[in-house]
């Protein structure tokens, strides 16, 4: 009788001090999925109507590397990163993501769903969930309710129980019990967004707030990427290989209105970015054309109306940052520039100085946007689109274009300068820097794109045939450069440009990954040469120039070199090169017409 007293008394603390994830999760999680991509038809849900009040809300971006393949909008949802189709393995199953870490720290997992793509969410490498629901009519049956109460994280196919009874049974069931609640869209079968609802609830701690992650560094705004990580964070699971650190919560009672808010701006501005992009490219290419006229007309006041015009094109980037509530005012601002900028093209005569002032007060303005977080670019047409969702923060590629090409602009104009070579190097590296940092331009493309231009820079300016060991010494000094802005970033850089995160994803085994990187830069060139407006401005650029080229002209021979490796660099290594070097071109091409202009 003592033997078996004393074997029930061990097995009694062996219970104890067996760890707590054996047993399963402290709290359970469920991730709600459905097919409402918009938050004006998803608050219509009973279960949605009653819980946002006190969830954490925002929007989802929920892009992919190919529209077409739905599987995919699951997969990286469980991987955590940008998942292809083809990396499925011989079980049919996604390796390495959510489902893998939840099984093998024994956490048990359910699915409601008859989609066999929807299982990719939460399955481990072999295909395998725990728990697979039969019933898809009544969720409160009495074999779903036994996996509701066994699986510690469940994924519920909402669509399947959109009934007023079924919503209600959820409801209770999650305020009865300590529930984190994941309500989103993980495919938008319509195609009319990428940006698809999220809510987070935790009954255990009910509030308001909005979402943020260091994918977006936007306050309401997170992506696909964001959910697995969060899940293990909670979990206490470590989530290597994938690139998000998790979801943040930021309280605020108003959160649903402020988030509305800010959705209707952000669809606005989805709405007029094409047309304005077009109708602003179409109005540059004009502008080219133009020039062949005005060259052989005489009259000296309508070469000087042209300057001003050109100047204004010069400005028209930062023009179109400048965002009124009031359309009057915007307006009135618009006017009070552009007419400032005909002034001085009427009135100053030393087309150097011109361009000084112009350049060098563009870079002033989008480097202190830059660093105090780019709220300016941010809400520019010419910047970028959560909706679409290449980039959420930073330069975007237009600007870093438009940065590099008055950073050339500028060293033309300050050419005479005593100590040019310093200042020259000094402002290349500190845009080199402003572009690459993560904590601010967060572009490496733009980032190579300049240092491109640079190798060319100091190749025209710098290379003594004599002394060539000059040359090896400038040579080694940026490659000792690079190795350690790749030390730092990988290191010491909480949040990783995407040199870090490509970086990290190599070391981690991730090659499907960099394969796909450079396949997506070269697709993606190869499809803006064919539909884009700004191809259809460079290929007109060039063939002016071509037209009109002159290799005594002050500016090809001061920094044509640079210009030049810019943007070879920017197709090279990005994935919208081309608008690269379309926005850089305007910093070479109207400037040389204005000179050109000027000298005849």
């Amino acid at each position: 009788m003592y033997k078996r007293i004393g074997i029930c008394f061990l097995t009694f603390l062996a219970c104890l001090i067996m760890p707590m994830n054996l047993y399963g999760a402290e709290n359970k999680i469920i991730l709600l999925i459905s097919s409402q991509s918009s938050w004006n038809d998803l608050i219509n849900s009973p279960l949605v109507s009653s819980l946002v009040s006190k969830s954490v809300v925002g929007s989802m971006n929920i892009r992919t590397n190919h529209r077409n393949r739905e599987i995919e909008y699951y997969g990286t949802i469980n991987a955590g990163r940008r998942w292809s189709y083809y990396e499925i393995n011989d079980m049919g199953a996604v390796e390495n993501g959510l489902g893998d870490l939840l099984s093998q720290s024994n956490f048990s997992t359910a699915i409601f769903s008859d989609d066999p793509d929807t299982k990719k969410i939460i399955e481990n490498a072999s295909g395998e969930i725990t728990y697979e629901a039969k019933d898809f009519i009544e969720l409160y049956s009495e074999d779903n309710v036994d996996i509701l109460q066994k699986a510690d994280i469940i994924l519920i196919d909402m669509d399947l129980y959109h009934t007023v009874e079924n919503q209600s049974f959820l409801l209770n069931f999650i305020n009865q019990n300590s529930v984190q609640l994941y309500l989103f869209c993980p495919y938008n079968r319509e195609n009319s967004s990428d940006l698809t609802p999220f809510l987070f609830y935790d009954s255990r701690n009910p509030q308001p707030g909005l979402v943020s992650a260091d994918t977006t560094r936007r306050l309401g705004i997170i992506t696909s990427l964001d959910i697995a990580p969060t899940i293990l964070n909670q979990l206490g699971i470590d989530h290597n290989g994938m690139f998000s650190n998790g979801i943040k919560i930021h309280p605020n009672n108003n959160a649903f209105s402020v988030m509305m808010r800010d959705l209707e701006k952000i669809r606005n501005m989805n709405s007029l970015r094409s047309p304005v992009i077009k109708n602003y490219t179409l109005l540059l290419i004009l502008l080219i054309i133009l020039f062949s006229f005005i060259d052989r007309i005489d009259r000296l006041r309508v070469k000087k109306l042209y300057h001003s015009i050109l100047l204004s094109v010069l400005w028209s980037p930062i023009l179109l940052m400048i965002h009124f509530n009031n359309v009057l005012f915007m307006i009135l601002s618009y006017f009070i520039v552009v007419s400032s900028i005909f002034y001085i093209g009427f009135q100053i005569s030393s087309y150097k100085k011109v361009l000084q002032v112009t350049s060098g007060t563009i870079l002033i303005i989008l480097a202190l946007d830059t660093l105090f977080g780019s709220p300016l670019m941010r809400n520019s047409m010419l910047g970028y689109d959560p909706v679409i969702g290449a980039r959420f923060y930073g330069i975007g590629n237009e600007y870093a274009g438009i940065i590099i090409g008055n950073l050339y602009l500028f060293l033309y104009s300050v050419g005479d300068f005593r100590n040019f070579k310093t200042v020259s190097m000094s402002l290349q590296l500190f845009f080199i820097l402003l572009l690459g940092m993560s904590l601010w331009g967060a572009n490496f493309g733009g980032m190579l794109a300049a240092l491109f231009g640079m190798l060319l820079f100091c190749t025209h300016h710098y290379m003594n045939k004599k002394k060539k060991y000059i040359n090896y010494s400038i040579l080694f000094a940026l490659f000792l450069s690079g190795v350690l802005w790749i030390t730092i970033d990988y290191y010491f850089i909480e949040e990783q440009s995407h040199l870090g995160q490509t970086i990290s994803q190599f070391i981690n085994g991730n090659f499907y990954y960099i394969v796909e990187v450079l396949k997506r830069k070269l697709i993606m060139n190869l499809q803006l040469i064919k539909y884009s407006m700004w191809s259809k401005f460079l290929l007109t650029a060039l063939i002016i120039l071509g037209l009109y080229f002159d290799t005594d002209h002050p500016i090809i021979k001061k920094v044509g070199p640079s210009f030049i490796g810019a943007m070879s660099g920017a197709v090279l290594f990005n994935d919208s090169g081309i608008v690269m070097s379309a926005t850089c071109m305007i910093y070479l091409v109207f400037p040389y017409l204005y000179v050109y202009n000027q000298n005849e």
